[in-house]
């Protein structure tokens, strides 16, 4: 019996794939979240936090909530507050963040967060630039 991938790794899949030439060519760090289990970054993000690869991020990450392995305490509720007025009202907007890098340094950023529609499903894309 063949293993039937789940719905949101098939949609990030197809996302990864639409926006190659984005995550591939940009100088920013990009990330797509849908739930802690499923989301994906470039590798230009995995760099920024120090992993060897988007992969890496992706798996270390995937052993707690995204919120808990990559933004720092005092930045969570403000991710959550944009990113939900991105996928619920379709506004984009701008803000700083610290988000932690592997072994436990952080980073000041400032997160774009852009909101899109792909095959009916409002995601975010999210632009991580150092500050």
């Amino acid at each position: 019996m063949t293993a039937v991938a789940h719905p949101h790794a098939v949609l990030l899949q197809r996302v990864q794939q639409e926006f190659a030439d984005i995550f591939s060519q940009t100088g920013q760090g990009v990330y797509i979240y849908l739930d802690d289990a499923h989301w994906i970054s470039n590798q230009r993000l995995a760099a920024l936090l120090g992993y060897a690869s988007a992969e890496e991020l992706v798996n270390v990450a995937s052993s707690s909530s995204f919120l808990e392995a990559v933004v720092a305490a005092d930045s969570q509720q403000p991710v959550v507050d944009a990113y939900r007025n991105a996928v619920d009202t379709k506004n984009g907007s701008t803000i700083s963040v610290t988000l932690k890098k592997k072994g436990g340094a952080v980073i000041r950023t400032q997160i774009i967060f852009v909101p899109i529609s792909y095959r009916g499903t409002i995601l975010a894309l999210h632009f991580i630039t150092p500050i």
